[in-house]
């Protein structure tokens, strides 16, 4: 037995029945997606721009796991002072995204920085951060 590539990105498990005939099997291996998980995040940043004192706002981000093992997803603030995200920890499914939803709870004006940490079992990435920004102008 051994694997036949049959097509870009897919291997297919064939039985050798001699004088090089290979007999295919009802076996495929999908190589098109990286075996270990693999993070991509969209946007790299969020800017909620200049809310007034006292607004609440949501901005999506998007986790796409384009591995073929589920993505372990772990999630904290550095500040956690006006921003809040959550769950603080999910997974992603193989070639699968998830979209998390982060707030701005605009309690104090002035700058509103913050980064939004995601530890995650990704070799190539297992620390991420997201800048969060924002100008939080005076309530009139």
């Amino acid at each position: 037995m051994r694997w036949v590539n049959t097509s870009i990105g897919l291997l297919t498990l064939a039985v050798a029945l001699g004088a090089g005939c290979l007999a295919p099997l009802p076996y495929t291996l999908d190589t098109s997606l990286p075996r270990e998980p693999q993070l991509e995040v969209s946007p790299a940043a969020l800017d909620f721009g200049e809310p007034l004192e006292g607004a609440r706002l949501e901005a999506p981000l998007t986790l796409r796991n384009a591995g073929q093992l589920d993505l372990e997803i772990h999630l904290s603030l550095a500040v956690a002072e006006q921003y809040t995200a959550g769950p603080p920890v999910f997974s992603v499914g193989s070639d699968d995204q998830r979209v998390i939803s982060v707030f701005l709870n605009a309690t104090t004006a002035g700058p509103a920085l913050d980064t939004l940490i995601l530890a995650t079992n990704d070799p190539d990435r297992p620390l991420v951060e997201i800048p969060l920004q924002a100008t939080v102008l005076p309530a009139e």
